[in-house]
């Protein structure tokens, strides 16, 4: 071969190899397009005009993506404001072209958003436009007022009128236990809830012992002026307890013989005792009451109301008298300032309303931990009586609460050494009605001089402490209420001297935000088969309507507690659709309903048994080779996941996943049969940049070798 024609194909050879490199290095770096909001939304409109705060809201949003060459898998978000709410996160909604072809998809999301992923049907073309109707899973926002709102999407707004409801009455009841520890129930009746003109209105409630299983408690009789918070539709407040109205009491019940303003909203409270503690969970109670008033000329004729509701038990059931529930309570003691783990601190423990010790002498041991079983269901706390070797004995109570929800506790004690000046305190949050405690409660300590020295937080027991404080006159305040809850004008002084190191536990109360009765809530407990006592955390649960379409999915909580709100009156049903590690799927659909008006907060109880190595369900990584511990034929990472858009399909053990049973979708090992070119964001131009790098090597050395 000729010198001049080996030169020429070397280099024909090498810019060949060039091209075939970089065309494969930019089919590797092409990605999905990602659109915000203003990308291609075009307008925006809300049909009909007026919606209550439980309605879902009727949204159409126009897009337009002419001169944008949209792909297969780009996708497109849209940020709602906070005045609308999405309720039912994972509700899809079909996006199609002018011909009803379906080009993408979009999907409600729990962060407020709307995910649109268009598919392969548009490739090619750049001229799509279309609205994305939404009627339901859209309800009001929060940040909604009562009345007229402007509504803004991206560049775009429109009115919407939010109302309240047209209840002029309504009753809703709440399970808990009284300072003694006995079975109760609070109830709300919502007296004249849109402030017309009722004159001489009277309040009627009688409780039959016999057949509601209750007693009406005398005395508990509590009359509040209320009203509505404009800028949160659904919450009211209650403004001032009055005094001034004629109650007349009786073994069954009372009635309030006109209250003092016709045009008031008000908000009564009573309370009754379960009879049956053992039917605090479960068991349905149910309450009545009467309304009449007069029609304003003089002696005229007399108008009547009436509201019902009903109750069964929940995660704040509290701590009846439940005998089969009983718990633990681990105490550790450690140094304030550097956390050591103290042993010798000696604790005695009480119950609360009993100033006789029902355990003494209990040491820390060499972890610095106190351990006590066995404990009935109430409320205990912990004193001090000996510190260890080098310490002061501390003042401060320590609560805690055994119950059906908290049957495993942990509290915290810290000791400062001897000399230490410095003092500390501690706070109870609690439910002004029923006594639960309270979390998520932000409390300041001001100095004399109102200066800030620090901010605590109530835990899961109700429980903040402050520590190191150094002498001197303070005040606490709340300073954020927990959630659902108004903040409390409440506040302490009190004084940090040699005398007094550790002032005695503060208790502040909040009054509850209640939700108006045209929007309801529903819990789920899940537990251990063989320990009911056990909560499960990780579950999770899809939350169906009637016809199988999806309303929600959540995971329980380290209590193995699920609550959903803002529910319409109609059936209902949860299913398992993925189960907890080291538990099987449970199959079983929970059928429930929601009836209008009776308030009743729905509770699911269900159980899981724990998986024996077999089955369909996955282990974490027992065993520590790598692999999931399960079924290594399914591939499944974290457990089973049923299809929640198709609940009644089921595993036919050829994990095909055409339905019931999916792999987790970070390890999908299925591979393109199609012999279709890779669409956008392929990554199977790998093997043709190597044999690009390979043809350009290959000259290189041949040409070197010849050179």
């Amino acid at each position: 071969m000729g010198k001049k024609l080996r030169n020429f194909l070397v280099a024909f050879v090498a810019a060949l190899g060039l091209v075939v490199l970089a065309f494969a290095s930019q089919t590797t770096t092409t990605k999905a397009a990602a659109y915000s909001t203003n990308d291609l939304l075009s307008g925006m409109s809300i049909q009909q005009k007026n919606y209550g705060t439980a309605s879902d809201v009727n949204l159409t949003l126009d897009w337009d993506a002419t001169g944008k060459e949209l792909h297969d898998g780009d996708t497109w978000t849209i940020q709602l404001p906070d005045t609308l709410k999405v309720k039912k996160a994972g509700e899809s909604i079909p996006i199609t072209d002018k011909d009803g072809i379906t080009i993408g998809n979009a999907v409600l999301n729990s962060d407020n958003t709307i995910t649109v992923t268009f598919n392969d049907k548009v490739e090619g073309k750049n001229d799509f436009s279309g609205s994305i109707n939404i009627t339901n899973g859209i309800g009001v926002g929060k940040e909604a007022n009562v009345g007229n709102n402007n509504v803004v999407i991206g560049d775009f707004n429109d009115n919407m009128t939010v109302t309240t409801s047209d209840a002029d009455f309504s009753k809703k009841g709440e399970i808990g236990t009284d300072e003694n520890g006995d079975a109760i129930v609070t109830w709300t009746i919502l007296v004249n809830r849109n402030s017309k003109n009722y004159p001489r209105l009277t309040v009627e409630d009688y409780i039959n012992p016999e057949t509601s299983g209750q007693t009406y408690i005398k005395g508990s009789v509590k009359v509040y002026e209320a009203a509505w918070i404009p800028t949160r539709p659904g919450y009211y407040n209650k403004t001032k307890q009055i005094t001034n109205f004629p109650l007349e009491e009786f073994d069954n019940g009372f009635k309030i013989d006109s209250l003092p303003k016709d045009d008031q909203f008000y908000a009564v409270t009573l309370q009754t005792k379960i009879n049956d503690p053992e039917k605090m969970v479960g068991e349905k109670f149910k309450n009545h009451a009467d309304f009449t008033w007069g029609n304003g000329s003089g002696n005229g004729g007399i108008n009547t109301g009436v509201a019902d509701g009903s109750v069964t038990s929940n995660a704040n059931s509290g701590n009846g008298n439940g005998k089969d529930i009983i718990g633990m309570v681990t105490l550790t003691k450690s140094d304030e300032n550097n956390g050591t783990l103290l042993a010798g601190a000696v604790y005695d423990l009480y119950e609360y309303g009993n100033d006789t010790a029902i355990q003494t002498n209990l040491t820390t041991d060499e972890n610095g931990q106190i351990i006590v079983k066995d404990l009935p269901m109430g409320d205990y706390y912990f004193k001090e009586v000996t510190a260890p070797n080098g310490y002061q004995t501390s003042g401060t109570e320590l609560p805690f609460t055994i119950n059906k929800n908290l049957t495993n506790v942990s509290v915290e004690a810290k000791d400062e050494k001897e000399g230490n000046t410095s003092g500390s305190i501690a706070v109870m949050k609690m439910d002004e009605a029923t006594g639960y405690r309270l979390a998520g409660a932000e409390f300041t300590i001001y100095d004399s001089n109102g200066n800030s020295v620090g901010t605590i937080t109530t835990d899961n027991l109700g429980i903040a402490h402050r520590y190191n404080l150094p002498q001197g006159e303070y005040t606490i305040k709340e300073t954020k209420a927990p959630d659902g809850y108004l903040l409390t004008n409440q506040e302490y002084k009190f004084t940090i001297d040699d005398n007094n190191l550790t002032p005695g536990l503060f208790f502040f109360e909040n009054t509850k935000e209640d939700v108006f009765d045209d929007s309801y809530l529903v819990k789920l407990h899940k537990t251990d088969s063989k320990n009911a006592q056990i909560g499960i955390p990780g579950a999770e649960y899809t939350l169906y309507n009637s016809d199988g379409s999806v309303v929600e999915t959540k995971v329980t909580d380290e209590n193995g507690y699920i609550q959903i709100d803002g529910l319409k009156p109609g059936d209902y049903y949860f299913k398992e659709t993925k189960a907890p590690n080291g538990y099987d799927l449970n199959d079983t659909e929970y059928h429930f309903t929601i009836i209008s008006g009776t308030t009743e907060i729905q509770t699911i109880q269900t159980t899981d048994s724990r998986t024996n190595g077999g089955g369909n369900t996955t282990d974490p990584d027992v065993d520590g080779n790598g692999d999931n511990g399960g079924n290594e034929d399914n591939n499944n990472v974290g457990g089973i996941i049923v299809d929640p858009n198709h609940p009644g399909s089921n595993n036919n053990g050829n994990n095909n996943n055409n339905g019931g049973i999916i792999t987790y979708p970070g390890n999908n090992n299925s591979t393109n049969t199609n012999n279709t070119l890779p669409q956008t964001g392929s990554k199977s131009g790998l093997a043709t940049s190597l044999i690009g790098l390979v043809v350009l090597l290959g000259t290189v050395y041949f040409k070197r070798r010849h050179a």
